[in-house]
């Protein structure tokens, strides 16, 4: 996948010119829930645009994440006031700290149930105890075939009822699933409908240590970055 994401580059950010509207309100809203200052992580950051951007906009303290350096390079120069970190959520991301918000939007697509799951956990253990937790991914039955760029494939099912159940297995308190239209991009003749699923995390248990409590919110203060 880093392969594939080095060799898009902007064209990966072009293919979708005028069809990130839903995905540009939803961080929006999400924006309107965190006070100047707050620590947001976009996993799956790509070239920054829109989401890195348009978080640091509003005054966050932003990191964005995603596997392909080729992504980082375009969005360390699009977006300079946000640190950027080369690592992947399923492997190395033990040291990024922890985020008031974490989002992750169209990056947990066409994976199984268990991996799904997995990631949600993931991104979970990388938020503050009653933080948000975005995930974004296109709706499917799993019948139509998908066309994007160069690339065709089937797509696994991913219905709202499944975001349900996934976050549920993974611990997380499920706020709502939101369902919004797409129009066509570049690279899809038909329009189609994206999923948003909003979730905190569970509040810490009143049995916790308050220093293990303490340890979580606080994070690190600045997460290891690679050259």
């Amino acid at each position: 996948m880093a392969r594939l994401f080095d060799s898009l580059g902007m064209d990966y950010e072009h293919a979708f010119t005028g069809r990130k509207q839903a995905q540009i309100d939803a961080v929006e809203e999400l924006t309107g829930r965190l006070a100047p200052g707050s620590r947001v992580l976009d996993v799956g950051c790509a070239t920054g645009r829109p989401t890195t951007e348009q978080l640091c906009a509003k005054g966050l303290d932003v990191t964005g994440v995603d596997i392909s350096e080729v992504m980082l390079a375009h969005a360390r120069r699009q977006v300079p006031q946000a640190r950027f970190i080369l690592a992947d959520l399923f492997s190395d991301t033990t040291d990024l700290g922890a985020y008031d918000a974490v989002v992750c939007l169209f990056c947990l697509v066409n994976l199984p149930e268990p991996r799904f799951v997995e990631g949600l956990r993931r991104l979970a253990a990388l938020t503050v105890p009653g933080g948000t937790i975005m995930v974004a991914v296109p709706e499917s039955r799993g019948t139509e075939e998908v066309h994007f760029l160069n690339l065709t494939y089937r797509p696994m099912r991913c219905l709202p009822e499944d975001l349900h159940r996934y976050a549920r297995l993974a611990g997380l308190e499920v706020e709502r699933v939101q369902a919004r239209a797409e129009p066509a991009s570049q690279s899809q003749s038909a329009p189609g409908r994206s999923l948003f699923l909003w979730t905190t995390t569970p509040a810490p248990s009143p049995h916790a240590s308050s220093r293990d409590a303490s340890r979580h919110s606080a994070g690190s203060p600045h997460p290891r970055m690679r050259p």
